[in-house]
């Protein structure tokens, strides 16, 4: 009877330590230093990777008190299902689930792009502010501008990862960049 009270104690923890595990981040980079309030800073061709997750950049800081991922200058990330964000500056929590990102340029994985001022990243969704969405990857040269042969322009646009969903507040649909339609709220 101590024999099978023993292996379920020994089973219990061994089911409650690896549930308990942290999620380990990689940083690869050309130089790797501290700063006096021992945040790490990583200078030149700078990774993080997490699962399937990488940031990259020319310089990150990582404060260890906050937990957070300071991006200074022009960086790229890639989420788990392969959606790519490039970003002038931004930051990110440690664990990559919270981000702000600004003059934002997505890819996503089916092809479509959003651009816009400023993503809010929240788990699966994405808050971006005066962007701009078009699932046409064709582009047409209009005088000394490139423009995709359709767009919608939003004021607000909600992307839900998980449901592959994009909301959009007061959205305005362009074709050959001209204004063809206004809705104040669109679901696609």
């Amino acid at each position: 009877m101590k024999k099978i009270y023993l292996f379920i104690i020994l089973f219990l923890f061994l089911i409650i330590t690896t549930q308990h595990s942290a999620k380990e981040i990689l940083i690869y980079a050309d130089s790797i230093n501290y700063d006096s309030q021992n945040n790490i800073i990583g200078k030149g061709n700078v990774k993080i990777i997490s699962d399937n997750e990488v940031i990259m950049s020319d310089l990150i800081i990582i404060n260890e008190k906050t937990n957070k991922i300071t991006l200074p200058i022009n960086f790229s990330y890639k989420d788990n299902i392969n959606n790519y964000y490039f970003g002038t500056s931004g930051e990110f929590s440690k664990n990559f689930e919270n981000g702000i990102i600004n003059n934002v340029k997505m890819l996503l994985n089916d092809g479509s792009r959003i651009v816009g001022k400023k993503a809010f990243k929240t788990g699966k969704i994405d808050l971006i502010n005066k962007g701009v969405y078009s699932p046409c990857s064709s582009k047409i040269q209009i005088k000394n501008f490139i423009c995709p042969i359709w767009q919608i322009e939003a004021e607000k646009i909600l992307h839900d990862r998980k449901q592959l969903f994009l909301y959009q507040k007061h959205a305005k649909m362009r074709v050959l960049n001209l204004p063809v339609f206004y809705l104040p709220y669109m679901v696609s």
